[in-house]
């Protein structure tokens, strides 16, 4: 549950899709800047430990990021994609699970995915547009009194 919740937090779910492969990404960021990047090393340790699920830190300009690839991705989704809250995260772990039990075709795969894909600077109803959606789904009350 604890992974799950970092996933949520700090992580990203993806795959990419290269001829007739699709590749699963699973990764946790942190700033290198603050204590987050030593609880990655602390992770990456427990996670292979525990379970087998190898890993690596790469180090980007600003940030280091704890990285599952391929198979160790999956796996890694198979023990928390049930505890996974975050909407986008969740369902794109769902869709990858569901094409490694056989349920459903890369083509498949492929028509569901993109619509959980951000278009950068396009408007997309899943950035940017939480108050919005958050007022509206709001319940009015009456605040004027009597």
């Amino acid at each position: 549950m604890f992974v799950a919740g970092v996933v949520d937090g700090d992580g990203s779910v993806w795959c990419s899709f290269e001829g007739n492969n699709v590749y699963v990404h699973v990764e946790i960021t942190a700033c290198k800047e603050c204590h987050k990047s030593y609880n990655l090393n602390a992770l990456r340790n427990v996670i292979t430990e525990r379970f087998g699920i190898v890993s690596r830190i790469k180090p980007h300009r600003t940030t280091n990021a704890l990285m599952f690839r391929g198979e160790n991705a999956v796996r890694l989704l198979r023990r928390v994609a049930k505890y996974m809250h975050h909407p986008i995260r969740r369902l794109r772990a769902e869709l990858i699970l569901a094409l490694h039990d056989g349920k459903i075709s890369r083509d498949g795969l492929i028509k569901l995915y993109e619509q959980t894909e951000y278009v950068f600077g396009a408007p997309d109803v899943k950035h940017n547009n939480g108050l919005d959606v958050l007022a509206r789904a709001a319940p009015q009350t009456h605040t004027h009194g009597g």
